[in-house]
């Protein structure tokens, strides 16, 4: 017996399909986004600051990571 070739379907895709990767995308942004105001909270608590300065600019820094993280895996042909 002779091995068969595989089928070269255009239609048949390999790899990851998209819900899926905009599903981590969209887990990706959550942990960040939770890390960062954790992180933010826990540090305006010890420098004991009445205005949350540390979680605002973590979270600003955060949302940028993300939207950039965003744009590059959007743009990036795999």
């Amino acid at each position: 017996m002779e091995p068969t070739q595989p089928s070269s379907d255009p239609n048949k895709k390999g790899g990851v399909k998209p819900y899926l990767k905009y599903s981590g995308l969209a887990f990706q942004m959550i942990a960040v986004m939770s890390v960062a105001a954790v992180g933010g909270r826990k540090l305006d608590a010890y420098f004991q600051n009445d205005t949350p300065w540390w979680t605002l600019g973590l979270l600003v820094v955060a949302v940028f990571a993300c939207m950039y993280s965003v744009i590059v895996s959007l743009t990036t042909k795999k």
